[in-house]
């Protein structure tokens, strides 16, 4: 693994408790046993290709840190383009409401929770184990009374709020069956939050209809795609009726997120 120094100091953080800085001024000093059994463990489960993630039980994103499990999505530094196009399309003392489709660890919807304090917020997940990750993130970010957690499929579970939605967001499941994956992928996130019932683009198909159908006029939706998918993907925006479809690239120039809107 390249990273396997950076990954070791981490683990050894993780187990002493030590920040960055502490490595650096006492990195010489020897381990206690105790210390030093749990962090050979932690290195055999890492060697084993087990995530990082997993092993320290939090993942940065955005302006926090989030706890993970493997059961939900690790949160990945491009979906964070996802909540800077939301912020981008709230203003700051819009009482809108959004909803979160696929919501996992909850990163997305707590991290604009967190900027928009007068926003409503829901986010929706089919896995009931995934929203209990959520609530915890909720608790630790002392955001549980501006976050509500739906159970259920897309947005079936605001049929309640049908046109009245200012933005929809999602990082939906869009990888390939056939797609090669590293590892910790492979073997430790959930197929769930991975893998898109038949083909990469099936859950766009349903979502941006049910997007179109449930934002107010004039309301936004913006998805998160897999590279080479964002031209098909908005396409499918357009087919369903939405306009001012555009595609935004992450830092590494890929084009991740689609942004489209429901005419006025």
């Amino acid at each position: 693994m390249r990273d396997a120094p950076w990954d070791a100091e981490l683990l050894l953080r993780h187990v002493l408790g030590w920040s960055r800085a502490d490595v650096i001024a006492r990195g010489a000093e020897p381990l206690a046993a105790a210390a030093a059994e749990r962090l050979a463990a932690l290195v055999a489960r890492r060697a084993a290709r087990v995530p990082l993630q997993h092993l320290t039980g939090g993942q940065a994103f955005w302006r926090h840190e989030f706890a993970v499990s493997p059961a939900v999505l690790i949160p990945r530094p491009e979906t964070e383009l996802l909540v800077e196009r939301a912020l981008d399309l709230l203003a700051p003392t819009a009482a809108a409401t959004v909803v979160d489709v696929g919501t996992g660890s909850g990163c997305i919807a707590l991290s604009i929770a967190a900027e928009r304090a007068q926003a409503r917020v829901i986010g929706i997940d089919l896995s009931a184990v995934a929203l209990d990750m959520a609530r915890l993130n909720a608790r630790r970010l002392a955001l549980e009374p501006r976050v509500e957690w739906r159970e259920g499929d897309l947005l079936g579970p605001v049929v309640d709020l049908t046109g009245q939605l200012d933005l929809v967001v999602s990082n939906p499941p869009y990888v390939d069956a056939g797609d090669p994956l590293e590892p910790e992928v492979r073997d430790h996130e959930p197929a769930l939050a991975l893998f898109p019932p038949g083909e990469g683009l099936s859950v766009y198909r349903r979502l941006w209809p049910q997007a179109a159908a449930a934002l107010r006029p004039g309301g936004w939706a913006l998805v998160e795609v897999g590279a080479g998918q964002a031209g098909e993907v908005a396409a499918l925006a357009a087919a369903a009726g939405l306009d001012e479809v555009a595609t935004f690239a992450d830092l590494q120039g890929i084009p991740r997120v689609v942004q489209a809107r429901r005419p006025r």
